[in-house]
């Protein structure tokens, strides 16, 4: 018997001989694997990533709802003042209207006196004025022509008349109107003032649940940023892994071929960026339970436009520094529209313009370096703000030209 045994037990050793190949491809398999079948694998790391942006969403999703509650309040105090800027131009119109029709009547009763004091002259008779015109001409033509002078002096003074009178009536109505219209400015003030008392008191109620909230948002884009974070370092271990693994597996092919052909691996490098978490550096303006909507181009009494956004807070509640940057300008006391104001120039070169103040932080003044979030003021309603505590809040070009905020304001909100 042979030492190797007969043909068929040779040809099953051969098979055995080539099985190293099948057992490194089964290596490969293993190493690729063993990531995401680990309890610390990739496909946990996995499920916990989708677990926590689940609940992150479903965070979002209730800070939402919360978020537009308040900020139906702020379409209502909107719509309010809206309605009011109406009332106020229309009530301005009348005014302008009273004012002309006073000075016409004013003429005009200058010249009825006038032809009242003649009439006394005359005893409150024409009948001089009359002889007169009749007995100044001689010829019978004449006194025809006299006789149409009468006639039109007689019309003159009906007119005259007629013209105060409807000068008298018209300014009764414009001020019956204007009265109407007073009115109806008083009961749109009213209304007014239940609605930023009644947004007075959510703001002021919803403050801890604002901050659970907003804690809750917080926490969870925290602990989905390091799971995504987690996932990719596994997953580029798991590559190297199986990089390494078809290396060997390579190598160990070319030792044990007994081709003289030459191969040549391709190693691919693999890569991910992972889902970082992109931020622009803006924070929100507004430190505390707010309400906002977009309300640029809203009507405003005196015929002009809202030109930024107003973030409704109770008053107190903290204004910080949307971006980092330096203090351009400040106005401590309260005067005009905007009252106590800040300007904030950004480092990225946009300027924010911060309005009705409650007051400005020490140590906040012209040329102070902020931090994006510092606190810097607090809401108020200086300024033209009424009762109304807000913050009004414009964002500016580098160049100077006002532009709209609120797509900033609701992406970092």
């Amino acid at each position: 018997m042979s030492v190797f045994g007969t043909p068929e037990e040779r040809t099953r050793w051969s098979g055995w001989w080539v099985s190293p190949l099948f057992v490194l491809a089964l290596l490969v398999i293993f190493l690729v694997a063993t990531p995401l079948l680990s309890p610390a694998s990739g496909l946990t790391l996995k499920e916990k990533l989708a677990e926590k942006q689940a609940e992150l969403n479903a965070a979002y999703a209730e800070y939402s709802k919360f978020q537009d509650e308040l900020n139906a309040l702020a379409q209502k105090h909107n719509a309010a003042e809206i309605r009011l800027a109406e009332i106020d131009d229309a009530i301005n119109s009348v005014e302008n209207e009273i004012n002309k029709g006073e000075k016409d009547l004013a003429v005009a009763r200058a010249q009825l006196a006038d032809r009242v004091v003649d009439m006394y002259k005359d005893g409150f008779s024409n009948t001089p004025v009359y002889l007169e015109i009749l007995l100044g001409e001689g010829d019978f033509a004449s006194i025809l022509n006299r006789l149409s002078l009468l006639s039109k002096l007689a019309d003159q003074d009906e007119k005259l008349f007629d013209q105060v009178a409807a000068y008298v009536d018209q300014s009764n109505q414009n001020r019956d109107e204007l009265q109407a219209k007073r009115e109806a400015q008083a009961g749109q003030l009213r209304e007014l003032e239940a609605v930023q008392t009644e947004m007075n008191e959510k703001f002021k109620s919803s403050e801890g649940e604002y901050q659970r909230l907003r804690g809750l948002v917080i926490a969870l884009r925290d602990e989905v940023r390091k799971a995504e974070e987690a996932a990719r370092r596994a997953a580029e271990e798991a590559a190297r892994r199986a990089a390494a693994a078809r290396a060997a597996a390579a190598a160990k092919a070319a030792s044990s071929s007994s081709s003289s052909s030459s191969s040549s691996g391709t190693t691919r490098s693999s890569s991910s960026s992972g889902g970082s978490l992109v931020q622009s550096g803006f924070v929100f303006p507004v430190a505390g339970p707010h309400s906002f909507i977009d309300s640029w181009g809203a009507p405003r009494s005196g015929g002009r436009t809202h030109k930024g956004t107003d973030i409704m807070a109770a008053q107190g509640t903290p204004c910080v520094a949307c971006v980092s940057g330096t203090v351009s300008r400040v106005t401590r006391t309260d005067t005009g529209l905007g009252g106590i104001t800040i300007w904030l120039r950004g480092s990225n070169g946009y300027s924010y313009y911060y309005a009705h103040l409650d007051g400005i932080a020490s140590g906040i003044g012209s040329g102070t370096s902020v931090s994006a979030g510092q606190t810097i003021g607090w809401v108020g309603h200086t300024g033209n703000a009424g009762t109304c505590n807000h913050l009004h809040f414009c964002t500016y070009t580098p160049s100077g030209t006002a532009i709209n905020p609120y797509a900033t304001l609701r992406a970092s909100d």
